[in-house]
């Protein structure tokens, strides 16, 4: 499948994002698929702060060949159940990257978040899933609930070592409503 066409120019540094005010993953996609790559993150760290762009071409780790956008099947669509397609796609594919509501990750401590109300609308991060589990234990629910295994960008001092486990199902603080898996080339 090919990707959506979202023009975007690779000078053009808020045609596709917004920076650290955020965007979304599919326009990052198409953003590095057009300006030429990846650098590593040695190469390029992290910082969470806005600055100016430091891309250098010759320091290519990875291309963006395609990406990919991974529904949700509804139950009432016919779906076994909400996640099937997402699970499956994250074994065929690997991690997934994901936009969720992350009210609830600002106090996470460990286990897994099985949040009473979480709105599903307001997706504001974007977020590495990378497996998940059957049975865990929810604190809130006081008992085990099936769940998503994610990796966050806060650090390794944050969560369980920079993993949240997410109750999975239902679409839980709209986990399943913006995932996406990318196709990767050398450089």
């Amino acid at each position: 499948m090919d990707p959506p066409s979202i023009k975007c120019d690779a000078a053009k540094k808020t045609e596709c994002d917004s920076g650290c005010a955020g965007g979304l993953m599919t326009n990052a996609y198409s953003y590095l698929m057009n300006s030429g790559g990846l650098m590593e993150q040695s190469a390029y760290p992290y910082t969470g702060a806005q600055g100016t762009c430091r891309f250098d071409a010759n320091k290519v780790a990875v291309r963006v060949a395609n990406f990919t956008v991974v529904p949700a099947v509804p139950r009432s669509a016919g779906g076994r159940d909400d996640d099937a397609q997402i699970r499956a796609a994250l074994v065929w594919s690997g991690p997934l990257a994901v936009g969720l509501n992350a009210a609830f990750m600002q106090t996470y401590v460990g286990g897994v978040s099985c949040p009473l109300v979480c709105p599903r609308a307001l997706v504001n991060h974007g977020v590495l899933l990378v497996g998940y589990g059957e049975r865990g234990f929810s604190a809130l629910r006081l008992g085990y609930r099936p769940y998503w295994i994610i990796k966050n960008s806060w650090g390794e001092a944050w969560g369980e070592q920079g993993y949240y486990r997410l109750c999975r199902g239902r679409n839980v603080c709209g986990v399943d409503s913006m995932v996406s898996a990318v196709a990767v080339a050398p450089p």
